[in-house]
């Protein structure tokens, strides 16, 4: 069973407890003799949780870091928070790491102020019951590529070689999945694509360059994309398509953009990364796939509860 069911069986156990209260008395009413029912005042689907994934799941610079380890830049108003949040998860563990590729999934990690961490998979378990990934941008140095080709005619951009890159991060992505699934083989598993970060169409002063040099960025983030769902369904993991409802939500968006743009703005997002409303909406979305109901309070910052949070060495 997975744990969308699992939580809509809760929430049908709470209505039969309910229910039978109710109907409880009605017999009391008639002088009718029945045990007295056993009500739950809380009905709850435990879930262990860990998120996985790069920057785009750490959120490096929004708001308070977590120092465990600090070198991942992992923010605690980060969509994995705010989804441990809005589940009431049983345990929550996040070890996002801005800069992971796929395989820092599984092999110790040189973080960006020269400490290492550990592989990402180790956070699992076979009591594992929710696991979001998103990965896939940092491999072949696409997203670095990606950067240096929005600075214009200038640079030379390697539209064919990133073309041929992303079509390999599938398979990269797919074999994630696969290993997350033998050691968590009860989990289930999301894995979460990147937001429109540009302009599909067009371009504006916050980004600085012409439409012309955007045109090939664009189409190579909506192959990478693309790349990762075909990895992903490959594996049998649900795909969270953040591209498809952040339409209108990019760096031209002025007060409507989900994703920072060029400059560094310490509390607010590291160039081209989500805000804190980007990771709100990317929340949001994990949970109408993993619960079918959109959350009853989207709150404005993160707070899961203390005692649920694992911390990680650092």
């Amino acid at each position: 069973m997975t744990r969308r069911f699992t939580l809509a069986a809760a929430v049908v156990a709470l209505a039969l407890a309910a229910s039978a209260c109710e109907s409880g008395q009605a017999a009391g009413d008639r002088e009718v003799d029945l045990p007295d029912p056993v009500v739950e005042t809380e009905v709850t689907a435990p879930v262990d949780y860990v998120a996985m994934g790069d920057s785009f799941s750490a959120g490096p610079f929004i708001g308070t870091m977590r120092t465990d380890p600090q070198g991942c830049a992992r923010s605690q108003d980060n969509y994995p928070a705010f989804l441990a949040d809005w589940l009431d998860v049983a345990s929550y563990t996040d070890v996002t790491c801005s800069a992971a590729t796929t395989r820092d999934l599984y092999a110790p990690m040189v973080m960006f102020d020269g400490n290492t961490t550990g592989p990402q998979v180790d956070a699992l378990s076979a009591g594992t019951d929710l696991v979001t990934l998103g990965i896939g941008g940092n491999d072949f140095g696409i997203y670095d590529s990606l950067i240096q080709c929005q600075r214009g005619p200038a640079v030379a951009c390697p539209v064919d070689q990133l073309r041929a890159d992303t079509g390999k991060v599938s398979g990269r992505v797919q074999d994630a999945v696969r290993r997350i699934v033998e050691v968590a083989p009860e989990a289930e598993v999301l894995v979460v694509g990147y937001p429109d970060i540009l302009p599909t169409e067009g371009t504006c002063p916050a980004v600085g360059v012409p439409a012309e040099v955007l045109a090939p960025v664009t189409a190579v983030a909506a192959m990478l994309n693309a790349s990762i769902r075909r990895g992903a369904r490959a594996a049998g993991a649900s795909y969270v398509d953040m591209a498809a409802v952040s339409d209108g939500h990019d760096v031209c968006a002025k007060g409507r953009a989900w994703v920072n743009g060029p400059r560094f703005r310490a509390g607010i997002a590291a160039p081209f990364h989500p805000k804190i409303n980007g990771m709100r909406a990317v929340a949001t979305e994990v949970y109408r796939q993993v619960t079918g109901e959109d959350p009853e309070e989207i709150t404005e910052y993160a707070e899961p509860d203390p005692d649920v949070v694992v911390l990680n060495e650092g």
